[in-house]
């Protein structure tokens, strides 16, 4: 019979292969439609070494997936009268005190949500290895008011996870509770989601133990991340959850999209789900804007854009090609070291896809079997070659990091350094004093950590005059548990003298793309 169902089992094959290819050892997942589990499976292992099979019910940090859920709690609370989408978050939070007068005035909760602050994102400052946070929580609103001014105010998008963190605080703030707490109390326990947590340390032996892929394939055993309740942007990434209860939750969120239900739980969520900003424009797509912690398509469309897969294809496919009546897409992906996840919903059928895996890949996995998946439940005529899509991110993945170390060596000026490299060393800090690049020497090698992190330490290579990489292989970048960073700049620090005798008092260190100037250190903290 060819039923629905049916069709979403003999996937496994393709399921499997695809896992192979991207080097994924562990996933489940899930469909709802019409509101009605109607597939769930699971492939691999949760735990390779103790060759132990994930279920729908082994908890998986889903990362960004997590914003949703801060949106929802927001949601609820403007709901109890505790503050309005547009209150300015300066006038709930004080200490966010951005020095751009627009932003400080007039910045409210929806605009953070929905990441048209204009505000650099600084997306590699809230973490070192293994996903640990740089910075305690406390420095959410600090660091946060010194993002630069990229874009006009609410003029266009840009991915700023610092924003959900200042979600949370209002959250906190409000409610006088926890973000966790809020979340635990308002929505996972009114939802039947027993599984779900926001605690660093899940209370679970079904859990997902994290891998990175080698270049090869080979899953690479990495710590589960410290991330959750009470640790920096926890409204970011903080929510662990499995397959059972995203389904139970994105059918909630579907049933109270339309007209607003008093029995739900959740509340605005026409507001959440509506595009809040327009996001570049897709040849095909009749719409792609995003919502809050939701990305809005419309198909024909391309998906996968808050994924890692466009860093590896230089076009992602168009999903839905041939579908007789455009429809509209919500969706979105997580990445953190070493999970990556996708949740694609149809509104109009009620479906909601659910891909939770244990690694981060060689390419983004989650993001190509839940477009595989979708397909499926669509079935249009002219469907995408997923295995073939993956293989070639996953070439394209790997081939990354020597295509780096070759322009690097291209751009390398072969002279030895002009100073002597204790002119280098000292503790070089950023504006406000909280982020730290610490230079040293070490048995005549000049070395560079992150937060006096010496323990996580990366030797640096002369590049040019009074410039120095810190360029890692692919494999020795997982076994450091960073995330896959793949533009050059990223791994170039550039010193700048303060006088003739060539001792250094500035740092530039272009680790955001939206600022390509790249952001100054300095050797002395400030007064």
């Amino acid at each position: 019979m060819d039923t629905l169902a049916h069709r979403l089992k003999l996937l496994g094959p393709t399921i499997v292969e695809i896992c192979r290819i991207s080097g994924t050892p562990g996933v489940s997942l899930g469909v709802l439609h019409k509101n009605e589990v109607i597939h769930v499976d699971n492939f691999g292992y949760r735990d390779v070494e103790a060759k132990k099979a994930p279920d729908q019910d082994t908890l998986y940090f889903v990362a960004s997936l997590s914003k949703l859920f801060t949106a929802a709690g927001i949601g609820i609370l403007v709901d109890e009268k505790k503050l309005e989408w547009n209150t300015p978050v300066s006038c709930i939070l004080p200490e966010f005190d951005h020095p751009d007068e627009t932003v400080k005035n007039k910045a409210g909760i929806v605009d953070f949500l929905s990441h048209r602050s204009g505000l650099a994102g600084k997306t590699q400052m809230w973490y070192l290895e293994f996903a640990r946070p740089s910075l305690p929580r406390r420095e959410t609103m600090r660091f946060s008011s010194y993002l630069e001014v990229v874009y006009a105010f609410q003029q266009r998008w840009l991915y700023n996870n610092w924003g959900y963190g200042l979600a949370d605080e209002v959250m906190e703030k409000v409610s006088g509770k926890s973000w966790g707490t809020c979340l635990r109390e308002k929505i996972f326990d009114p939802l039947g989601m027993k599984g779900t947590t926001t605690k660093v340390d899940a209370n679970t032996e079904n859990v997902a133990e994290g891998y990175m892929a080698l270049s090869d394939g080979t899953p690479y055993h990495l710590p589960r991340p410290r991330q959750g309740d009470g640790k920096l942007a926890e409204g970011a990434a903080g929510v662990q959850s499995n397959v059972r209860d995203l389904l139970t939750f994105y059918k909630n969120v579907m049933e109270a999209n339309g007209e607003q239900s008093t029995s739900s739980p959740l509340k605005n969520i026409p507001t959440i789900t509506s595009p809040h900003v327009a996001l570049d424009p897709d040849p095909v797509s009749l719409e792609r804007s995003y919502a809050l912690g939701l990305i809005r398509t419309m198909l024909p469309g391309s998906l996968g854009m808050v994924g890692l897969n466009p860093m590896y294809v230089d076009n992602m496919p168009i999903v839905g090609k041939g579908i007789k009546t455009p429809r509209l897409c919500i969706y979105h992906q997580g990445s953190i070291v070493p999970y990556l996840s996708s949740a694609h919903l149809l509104p109009d059928t009620n479906t909601a896809i659910v891909v939770l895996t244990n690694s981060m890949a060689n390419n983004d996995a989650a993001d190509w079997l839940g477009q595989l998946l979708l397909e499926t439940v669509l079935d249009n005529p002219d469907k995408n070659d997923y295995v073939a899509i993956a293989k070639e991110s996953a070439a394209a993945s790997v081939a990354l990091w020597p295509a780096m170390a070759k322009e690097l060596e291209t751009r390398r000026e072969p002279n030895i350094p002009q100073q002597p490299l204790t002119n280098y060393e000292g503790k070089y800090y950023n504006i406000i004093g909280d982020w730290c690049i610490d230079v040293f020497e070490a048995e005549g090698i000049l070395m560079v950590c992150f937060q006096g992190q010496r323990d996580e330490s990366y030797p640096l290579d002369h590049y040019r005059p009074h410039e120095f990489s810190w360029l890692l292989t692919r494999d020795e970048d997982v076994r450091r548990g960073r995330f896959p960073v793949v533009n050059l700049d990223f791994y170039i620090l550039t010193f700048r003298a303060a006088d003739e005798a060539g001792t250094m008092h500035q740092l530039i260190w272009r680790h955001d793309p939206a600022v390509p100037s790249g952001e100054i250190f300095y050797r002395h903290p400030p007064e």
